[in-house]
């Protein structure tokens, strides 16, 4: 005895790969609308440039490394890019005290982690972000942390029952803050777990809350939880629900232009739709259009779903060698990772065998169905599918009593799924075994329960409703494409138009033309004459030109050997105050010469860069000062002692501004390694020059020394140095202060001159 249409209870087990398949996708949607596009992170990356360490940096940070974390792949250069943003923003989230955006960079990084396979490590972040937010109170983030935990585990078990908790946990968080896109994301991420954990009534319910939120905020995007009511409505057997939240999903897609791997699912779930409501045809072409989307974005769990699909299709419409020959396609170039992946296969290739009567080439994958038969806990929702090739096995071998046991057991689970078509395919298995065990009462019962079920699933009302649905969406498209047509027509005839009046003013311009060609000829004679003068004197102009060049040329000479000579007579003053150094034995004296040869040297680099350099007119001061530090670390022995950092900018300065600068920061340093650490004191120093305003330059000292004394006044002292800074910072027309915050810190504001800068550019671009 052979079991009718042995394939199509199976694609039942489809939904919940699908399902799996379609969450890999969602963070990328999962956090608000974010940074979605090209043009948006380009536009942001510009901001970024232009905010100055505020707040809304920190966010912005955030957002553009989240963009480059959900970039199509795991290209190592994205991830890379996403985790510079996240220090980024967890630095100077904690150096302006913003804890909602350490909280947010926090979960960020264990996202980059995830994301590149180190589930240890994000697991440790993911931790430290939930206390951390727990602790301050921050509901937002501490929700966001739980849903990035709950990311973590599989769909499978107890994993799954974890995942569900975390999301729970989250989504009452969203409602206490009253964050409504969120609420509606977790209620949409519930439904789909519940889903897969064999609960589609309690799914619906949790989805209907959730497009309920969506449509309260005016959220469009809709598509998602339409596609997810679809495939859910498929685990209930509501083919004509399944059938109208399909075809929205693709409506709505349509409406907002998705071309994303999205698509893929909706075509995928509308084949699956139209395959339980036996309409091949459509069921193929919906599935061949999302294996088009997948192959298009190279997403592997997309391609093991559709192709599998496809093969069962094929099957059904008995094209079984085709359908053979995609599994083997499948296991080739698309191996299954997951369980129900790996079940799946064995389960198509023994049912198909069984369907051609080639039983022993059925036999080894039905060995391994019996294997996940033992491995998997009873009620996993994958049994429901074992049950029943194990029954068309046993009644094929005419073991009756055996099935009669299974059918029981594949009821009960049946039962808890509340899965209406597989009941009924079970009671007619079991009309047909009760027979074969001469239970005549019994089997009439099995086979009107049958009925019963099978009417429920597919009365008329039901199928009126789905040719409703159906010519309702159709005439829709219809419509579209109507009005498409219309304006391509109105368009045409515009065209049309156009081009009469075009041909009309082409002849009447020709034959204004004609006019004109004898006044043109008459003038071409006495602009040719015109020409020769204007080129006579062209050629002055530009032997003019050329020695104004040679001029400038010569002067930019002159000034680069001055620089270089400046530099040179620098360094013949340094190497003589060093000379004298060795005949004094006056540590006053020999302090005062090695303070100046710090500051000769500081203006020295100035000058060795700018004749070094192409540009004559300015200094690049990050270079600057790295040079001038890597000195005096040299000069002082201090590099064991005390740790320079350094955090500056591409800041480029005149050399009016850079010597003042330079000097200040020689005497600053100095001042540190002289006092700020006594004796065998070790400690940190960190210098900083970035700009905090449109052209407006901070240069900050810190380090974690002594400090000032008490009761000192910088600007009321007799120090030197002191006096030489407050006079080089009126030079630079800026501000100084200086105040002990765990060791002295060194702050001087001012803004650069950019007249100088602009003005030098533009005569190295017109001599170019």
């Amino acid at each position: 005895m052979l079991i009718r249409n042995s394939t199509t209870v199976f694609f039942s087990m489809k939904i919940n790969a699908l399902i799996i398949i379609f969450l890999l996708i969602s963070p990328v949607f999962a956090k608000g609308q974010g940074i979605r596009t090209k043009t948006e992170v380009e536009a942001a990356e510009i901001k970024l440039r232009r905010l100055g360490q505020t707040e809304k940096k920190v966010d912005l940070l955030v957002d553009v490394g989240t963009y480059y974390l959900n970039l199509p792949g795991e290209i190592k250069a994205d991830l890379s890019t996403a985790m510079n943003l996240q220090q980024q923003a967890f630095s100077l989230a904690g150096k302006i005290e913003y804890p909602k955006g350490i909280a947010g960079s926090m979960v960020l990084k264990g996202n980059i982690l995830r994301e590149s396979g180190d589930k240890v490590g994000s697991t440790k972040i993911y931790t430290q972000a939930i206390a951390y937010a727990s602790k301050l109170d921050l509901k937002d983030q501490l929700a966001e942390a739980y849903s990035a935990m709950g990311a973590l585990f599989s769909n499978e078990g107890a994993d799954l029952e974890k995942k569900i908790a975390y999301n729970e946990k989250s989504l009452a968080l969203y409602h206490q803050t009253s964050n409504k896109l969120e609420a509606g994301n977790s209620l949409k991420n519930l439904g789909d777990y519940y889903n897969i954990k064999g609960q589609p009534a309690y799914a619906i319910k949790l989805m209907d809350s959730s497009l309920a939120v969506y449509k309260s905020i005016g959220f469009k995007e809709l598509q998602g939880v339409y596609n997810n009511m679809c495939i859910t409505n498929i685990s209930l057997g509501n083919f004509s629900e399944a059938l109208k939240y399909g075809l929205l999903a693709e409506k709505t897609a349509d409406q907002l232009a998705d071309t994303s791997l999205q698509r893929s699912s909706i075509n995928n779930h509308l084949g699956l739709t139209y395959y339980y409501l036996r309409n091949d045809q459509k069921a193929l072409a919906y599935w061949l259009e999302a294996k088009r989307i997948a192959e298009r974005y190279k997403d592997a769990g997309y391609m093991q779903t559709i192709i599998a699909n496809v093969a069962t299709i094929l099957v059904r419409m008995k094209k079984f060698e085709q359908g053979i020959t995609q599994l083997k396609e499948l296991m080739k170039k698309y191996p299954p990772t997951d369980t129900q992946m790996k079940l799946r296969i064995p389960y198509i290739l023994f049912n198909t065998y069984y369907d051609i009567e080639q039983y022993a080439k059925a036999e080894p994958y039905f060995k391994m169905l019996i294997k996940f038969h033992h491995d998997l806990p009873k009620d996993d929702p994958n049994q429901i599918y074992l049950y029943r090739s194990i029954i068309r096995k046993l009644i094929h071998d005419k073991q009756f009593i055996a099935a009669d046991g299974y059918l029981k057991e594949h009821e009960k689970q049946s039962l808890q799924q509340k899965n209406l078509l597989a009941l009924s395919q079970l009671h007619r298995l079991w009309f047909d075994v009760d027979s074969a065990l001469n239970k005549p009462w019994s089997a009439v019962e099995h086979y009107k329960t049958y009925k019963r079920l099978t009417d429920s699933i597919w009365n008329n009302e039901k199928n009126k409703q789905i040719s409703g649905l159906e010519i309702e969406f159709q005439t829709e498209k219809k419509d579209k494409d109507i009005a498409l047509l219309s304006q391509k027509n109105q368009l045409q005839k515009v065209t049309i138009e156009n081009e009469g009046r075009l041909r009309y003013m082409f002849i009447a311009g020709l034959f204004i033309a004609v006019l004109f060609v004898g006044l043109i000829y008459n003038r071409y004679r006495l602009k040719k004459r015109s020409n020769l003068i204007l080129e006579q004197k062209q050629n002055e102009i530009n032997t003019q030109n050329e020695l104004l060049r040679k001029i400038l040329d010569e002067k930019e000479w002159l000034l680069r050997e001055i620089h270089h000579r400046v530099k040179n007579n620098l360094q013949i003053v340094i190497s003589l105050l060093n000379t004298q150094s060795a005949y004094l034995d006056n540590e006053d004296a020999l302090v005062a010469i090695r303070n100046s040869q710090n500051r000769m040297h500081a203006m020295s680099l100035i000058h060795q860069k700018l004749y070094q350099s192409d540009n004559l007119a300015e200094i690049d001061m990050k270079w600057y000062i790295q040079e001038l530090v890597d000195y005096m670390i040299e000069c002082f022995g201090t590099d064991k002692k005390i740790q320079f950092t350094l955090e500056t900018e591409a800041i480029k300065l005149d050399v009016a501004q850079a010597v003042p600068l330079g000097l200040i920061l020689n005497e600053a340093i100095s001042n540190v390694i002289k006092y700020a650490f006594p004796g065998d004191k070790k400690g940190k120093v960190h210098i900083s020059f970035l700009f905090i305003g449109e052209e407006v330059c901070e240069l900050k000292i810190a380090d974690t020394g002594v400090g000032l004394p008490d009761g000192f006044d910088p600007e009321n002292t007799e120090s030197l140095g002191m006096s030489l800074m407050t006079g080089l910072t009126e030079q630079l027309n800026g501000e100084i202060k200086m105040w002990n915050n765990e060791g002295l810190v060194l702050d001087v504001i001012f803004k650069r001159h950019n007249e100088l800068i602009t003005e030098t550019s533009e005569i190295l671009i017109n001599k170019n």
